[in-house]
């Protein structure tokens, strides 16, 4: 079923205007909404937590609902750079910071991107794509085969090698070897049982130690990097210092400092765009 949900997004988002699209984005923004109790029961809940102590309920559900149209505004987005030019793609994109990507691009020196389910992370793919050489993407597959497959094809635009999670991810470490760029996210499985609890918000909740086990057996730099979408339409891609870390402690610690490191940079960014955080799973439990 999900299947054909999204086909029939990927043919909308390659055969209408961005602005028609938009536009359907609110609507099937706003229907999900009301429709799907449980992510907007997360959403809200999460948004609780996030938002300053006092925040009126209906401020949270106004800015729930623009979480779900940012997940559709996102999709529209993702499905139309299959047939887009990557050039033409970075056009709408700004950076803050760019010059740590490039200082180290130029010594051929390679490094680890982590982002978010912030803004469009798809977006800072296709920025990272146009603008380095040897990039590889880790990707997260999909336990349905045609719908893994959809969107396996709407990122081999670029140059970009794609990595999946999993038995492939020893081509990380490879690529890392070869002096090339890995572009992760960071919180793929936040709340999961299996995470590492940090703080977050003020309170725990658990992340993935996955990006900071790779910085520490490759030795690359770990950099944080989010793009956000402006008020403009257009997006800004922000790019922070490399986190830096004990690298004499146990890994046991320094995966918690990376961790915990990378929680905060986070906070930071969700904390100014809450309603761009497009997590539909409780976070906190």
């Amino acid at each position: 079923m999900m299947y054909w949900v999204y086909k029939l997004l990927c043919s909308c988002a390659n055969h209408f205007p961005a602005a028609v699209n938009r536009r359907f984005a609110v609507l099937l923004g706003l229907g999900t909404y009301l429709v799907n109790k449980r992510n907007r029961k997360n959403v809200c809940s999460n948004l609780g937590k996030i938002l300053p102590a006092g925040t009126q309920p209906g401020v949270i559900k106004s800015k729930a609902r623009q979480v779900f149209i940012n997940f559709y505004r996102y999709l529209f987005e993702y499905f139309s750079y299959r047939d887009t030019d990557p050039e033409k793609a970075t056009q709408s994109i700004t950076s803050e910071g760019k010059e740590i990507f490039d200082g180290l691009a130029q010594k051929k020196q390679p490094f680890i991107t982590v982002s978010a389910h912030l803004g469009n992370w798809e977006t800072g793919a296709v920025f990272m794509d146009t603008n380095y050489q040897r990039v590889n993407l880790i990707i997260q597959p999909h336990q349905d085969s045609k719908l893994n497959e959809l969107f396996i094809n709407c990122r081999k635009c670029g140059h970009t090698k794609l990595i999946t999670l999993g038995m492939d991810i020893r081509k990380a470490f490879k690529a890392v070897k070869n002096g090339e760029i890995l572009v992760t996210v960071g919180d793929w499985g936040i709340g999961d049982d299996s995470g590492l609890e940090v703080l977050f918000f003020g309170q725990s909740a658990r992340f993935p130690t996955g990006p900071a086990i790779l910085a520490i057996k490759t030795g690359a730099p770990l950099i944080p990097g989010f793009t956000l979408r402006n008020a403009a339409g257009n997006f800004t891609v922000h790019i922070e210092q490399p986190i830096n870390y004990n690298r004499q402690a146990p890994e046991a610690g320094q995966v918690a400092e990376i961790t915990q490191k990378f929680a905060a940079c986070l906070e930071k960014y969700v904390k100014q765009y809450p309603e761009q955080w497009l997590i539909f799973k409780p976070v906190w439990k």
